[in-house]
């Protein structure tokens, strides 16, 4: 074996070293995170432990968590930083866009007005709506009722979600959203007969958002703001633009880039800003038979408050869901997902549990879920429902990205032993010079190449989550490869001369 080969090979070992190192890192799981159950202190200094492992694992700057446990607010813990240019520390009063569950105190601004006897759940949407109709279809829409948009069952289809867009860049009003504007929008109609089957629908409540703004005369922001966000004590959250605002946390993609501070038209369904410890001041007034809490006996019957939380169908409630726990308790949460942050609440009312999680990154949705499930285990003590689901999605996709790793390093190997054999010689030196092939191979792979890094990386629109992020950087580590290899074609390889004596024709030599 040559110098050179031995050189290759080695190199090819320590590729294999590297992807396999890279990978034990890279999917880190929570099996090790079990807390002693229904222990909140454990679990704080469980988190305590964790949060910043996890954070390195998978790239996410700054996470704001809140712990409730007997019905009170126990502990708000920051970890890393709302900004890595400036380097400024999450902190209790760091503001992070919460997603869907934006939602959830849309729900609580459209019950406000149904204790307020200015609307009716059972009514139809119809009634309140001068400014956008539901378009004809072949089902009733004069049946959609509030509480139908409220659960999603009123038949509309699964929506697509909003991108938002950047500041600076113009927004459509309530009505051309509703329409079908924008890159993945299409017109809300119905697909299905209401109150049949639930089916998660954003779009139902922008159209909510329009009702609260025609019952109101109110822009929804100043009615959410001063008659909803305030009298909860939510004080420093908003359904108004946060741009400006120093608090408001920097958002970052999967591959740790800056994002926009994308802004929302359709603020009902996406498009609240908050802190940790507010959404743990909604979860207290959310919690049924909790005689202390002020806000929710003053601002929301407790009548409504629980017909909120029973499940209308599913486990659809009105803006929240009910998930039964591995012990049978019931759980209430909302998940919030926007580009470049990802969120959670949810508390179990029969405990007086509940937890809030804040993070400002792409790869946040690995970090909650690790949270998440290490709630629920310290809650119940026992292995939570999903978690061997994410675990056995982990380590396929880690094994798939080591495959393409390996793959990648054989190839890179087999290639580099080419070259040096003089197999493969550059394009300008080649015999033939196939600049044609050349050039469909680099357009094909410029094409591919350009599509998936939009996708992925300047868009955000992939879900990356559970490894598949590993997995997207092998595919460019591969473009690469093919776009560098092809520029030392192969020759083809000589003929070999035949020893063989010459074979006997009818009879004669030749």
């Amino acid at each position: 074996m040559t110098f050179k080969t031995k050189t290759a090979l080695g190199w090819l070992a320590a590729c294999c070293i590297f992807v396999a190192t890279g990978f034990a890192a890279a999917f880190g799981l929570p099996g090790d995170a079990k807390a002693a159950a229904g222990n909140a202190e454990e679990f704080k200094q469980l988190l305590e432990r964790k949060v910043p492992q996890w954070q390195e694992t998978y790239n996410v700057p700054g996470v704001a968590v809140g712990i409730i446990h007997n019905g009170q607010a126990g502990y708000t813990l920051n970890f890393g930083e709302a900004d890595k240019k400036s380097h400024e520390p999450v902190s209790k009063d760091t503001l992070f866009q919460a997603g869907s569950i934006s939602k959830s105190v849309t729900a609580w601004g459209i019950l406000h007005l149904v204790d307020t006897g200015r609307i009716s759940l059972d009514d139809p949407a119809a009634k309140y709506l001068t400014r956008w109709k539901l378009p004809d279809s072949p089902y009733d829409g004069s049946k959609v009722t509030l509480r139908q948009l409220l659960s999603h069952t009123a038949g509309l289809p699964a929506h697509k979600g909003y991108l938002g867009s950047a500041p600076g860049e113009p927004l459509p009003t309530l009505e051309e959203s509703l329409s079908g504007a924008g890159w993945f929008g299409e017109p809300l109609q119905l697909a299905a007969t209401p109150a049949q089957e639930a089916v998660y629908s954003g779009a139902g409540y922008t159209l909510l958002q329009l009702i609260i703004e025609e019952v109101t005369g109110l822009p929804f922001e100043k009615y959410m703001d001063q008659q909803v966000l305030k009298p909860l004590g939510m004080n420093a959250s908003t359904f108004g633009a946060a741009s400006d605002n120093p608090l408001m946390s920097t958002s970052y993609g999967y591959f740790g880039q800056a994002l926009p501070d994308y802004q929302f038209t359709e603020k009902a369904a996406a498009g609240l800003s908050t802190t940790a410890a507010d959404l743990m001041t909604l979860i207290l007034a959310s919690m049924e038979g909790n005689s202390e809490n002020v806000q929710a006996s003053t601002f929301l019957s407790k009548s409504l408050l629980q017909e909120m939380q029973i499940p209308v169908l599913s486990e659809n409630g009105l803006g929240i869901f009910a998930r039964t726990l591995p012990n049978d308790q019931i759980m209430l949460y909302h998940p919030g997902d926007n580009r470049g942050f990802h969120a959670f609440y949810g508390f179990v009312p029969e405990t007086g549990d509940g937890l809030v999680i804040l993070t400002n990154s792409e790869n946040g949705i690995d970090l909650r879920q690790d949270i998440y499930y290490a709630w629920v285990q310290s809650l119940t003590d026992s292995v939570p429902d999903g978690l061997s689901a994410m675990n056995a999605a982990r380590k396929t996709n880690a094994g798939i990205a080591i495959g393409l790793g390996a793959a990648l390093g054989l190839y890179l190997l087999i290639f580099a032993i080419r070259l040096l054999k003089g197999r493969r010689r550059f394009i300008t030196k080649h015999s033939r010079q196939p600049f044609v092939r050349l050039g469909i191979r680099v357009i094909l792979l410029a094409a591919t190449g350009t599509l998936l890094f939009l996708a992925s990386w300047s868009w955000s629109i992939l879900g990356l989550q559970s490894g598949l992020k590993n997995i997207v950087l092998w595919l460019f580590a591969w473009q690469a490869a093919l776009l560098i290899t092809g520029l030392f074609p192969k020759l083809k390889a000589p003929r070999k001369r035949s020893s063989a004596p010459p074979v006997p024709v009818s009879g004669k030599s030749v």
